[in-house]
């Protein structure tokens, strides 16, 4: 139980220095709030940039000391009067991230995150690097009843989130023998291979990524039919050859930086690219709107996903279809927090870090 009212936490006080130690209030939950008690937080990409201070004219973070971490594991400690039975205390939950402060079209049918008024924990308003994180609606609530690792499990929030959108929206262009591929082979392409498999049993999975350290991680937990490292020559030549000239029917970017360009004349005609990378460099891609037309291919972005879509993901755990566990490679105590987020910025990490408080 929190201890007289407050409980730790790690903040952001100043953009690029060293996260603090502290301490902040326990609310008590009222209405349709909810308390959970953090038994995991996940480290993403988003968190660095956050951290960077890159977003912070769109309000992301809405205001300094902050609280960081998006991806949120916990276990109910307190309910508000209009909470039904189902989140009684003690009930292990996920949190759904992408929430809204009120509701609008996009919200209305169903694309939860579209919405016009995001409110995203640990992005616009204090997330999971605490002991307790109060849940402002039980409705962003998934029940993590049958999820053994309930930590390992909190990166399912956005990480498992945001690539099985993006996988099922190229898997209706997919036909057997058809090649696919993953571009960025880390913490999330260790969800993309896995959800490929799933949505495109029959088609050849080829992995790209810089490091071939990357390349055996994500093999270590979806074997690939075939990998390609780009510093190591001619990538689209690597790729004509690997699919037998036929070209990539569907293309999973999860780099999204400097990659659009090269990779799209890869991709086959009437094939699909799908845009989900926020790396942030800073580069930029062009295409060609005349070889585009001609061949018929589709770009698409996808992010993140709905919360209908964060139910389904922790069903497929669940189920045990995919494996939620083997992608988090480190695990640490809330004062380790800044520690994973520099291990990540500098480029250390494969798969995905969990801090437990």
């Amino acid at each position: 139980m929190p201890d007289e009212g407050r409980h730790r936490a790690v903040y952001l006080t100043e953009f690029r220095k060293p996260l603090s130690p502290g301490t902040a209030e326990t609310p008590e939950p009222r209405g349709e709030q909810v308390l959970i008690r953090v038994v995991g937080a996940g480290i993403c990409h988003s968190d660095v940039h956050v951290w960077e201070g890159v977003w912070s004219s769109t309000g992301a973070p809405r205001r300094l000391p902050h609280i960081q971490s998006h991806e949120i594991a916990g276990v109910v400690e307190r309910v508000g009067e209009r909470v039904p039975d189902a989140f009684r205390e003690g009930t292990g939950v996920l949190v759904y991230a992408w929430q809204w402060e009120h509701d609008d079209m996009f919200t209305a049918e169903g694309l939860t995150n579209l919405s016009d008024s995001p409110l995203v924990p640990g992005i616009h308003t204090d997330g999971g690097f605490q002991e307790y994180y109060l849940v402002p609606h039980y409705r962003y609530l998934i029940n993590a009843s049958g999820i053994s690792d309930l930590a390992a499990a909190a990166p399912l929030t956005c990480g498992g989130l945001t690539t099985y959108r993006a996988v099922r929206k190229a898997a209706p262009y997919v036909r057997p023998d058809d090649y696919v591929a993953v571009i960025g082979l880390g913490g999330l392409g260790a969800y993309a291979a896995q959800y490929i498999r799933k949505f495109c049993p029959q088609a050849n999975l080829i992995g790209i990524d810089m490091k071939e350290s990357a390349v055996d991680f994500v093999s270590s937990i979806t074997p690939l039919d075939s990998h390609i490292v780009p510093h190591d020559g001619d990538v689209l030549s690597s790729i004509r050859a690997e699919t037998h000239g036929s070209g990539l029917r569907a293309v999973i970017d999860l780099v999204g930086s400097g990659t659009l360009s090269t990779y799209i004349r890869a991709l086959a005609k009437g094939g699909i690219y799908v845009l989900v990378g926020l790396m942030g460099s800073g580069k930029t891609d062009t295409i060609s709107p005349g070889s585009t037309v001609l061949l018929e291919r589709n770009i698409s972005g996808s992010y993140v996903g709905t919360l209908a879509e964060q139910h389904e993901v922790v069903a497929l755990a669940r189920k045990g279809v995919i494996d939620y566990r083997k992608p988090v490679t480190a695990r640490m105590p809330l004062d380790d927090a800044y520690a994973g987020l520099q291990a990540l910025h500098s480029g250390q990490v494969l798969g995905r870090q969990v801090v437990t408080p």
